[in-house]
């Protein structure tokens, strides 16, 4: 029995098992309403016609096609989510560097500041 310890997994797992479905109704869809004898797949040199898929090689090819393309949906996913974190990492960098390029005119700003604001007078309190 699988168990689900955390929120996130149990979100990638019914995430995975939807596209899985959706792939398999569209694949499906389209094997059944697109022309299959003039798709043919070459491999080695032997040419395989789509339309001569019957019984197991059919399911075969189906489920291949099926985890190839949840496959390539994982990559790009993770190829997403790499370019993000590392253009994450590239704005901190920016924003740090910049911080220490402004770092002294901030500082000589806020002495000149403390150097030519009017101060009150200070206050005499008798005890």
């Amino acid at each position: 029995m699988i168990t689900f310890r955390s929120s996130w997994s149990r979100a990638a797992a019914t995430l995975l098992l939807v596209l899985g479905l959706v792939i398999a109704a569209l694949l499906a869809a389209a094997w059944a309403m697109l022309p299959l004898e003039h798709v043919a797949l070459t491999l080695d040199g032997e040419s395989f016609s789509l339309a001569d898929l019957h019984g197991t090689s059919a399911v075969l090819f189906f489920v291949a096609a099926v985890a190839v393309m949840m496959s390539a949906f994982v990559a790009v996913m993770f190829a997403v989510v790499v370019g993000l974190g590392f253009g994450a990492i590239g704005l901190v960098a920016t924003i740090a560097s910049l911080a220490l390029i402004a770092a002294p005119f901030i500082l000589v700003g806020w002495l000149v500041w403390r150097a030519l604001r009017a101060r009150p007078a200070p206050a005499i309190t008798r005890p």
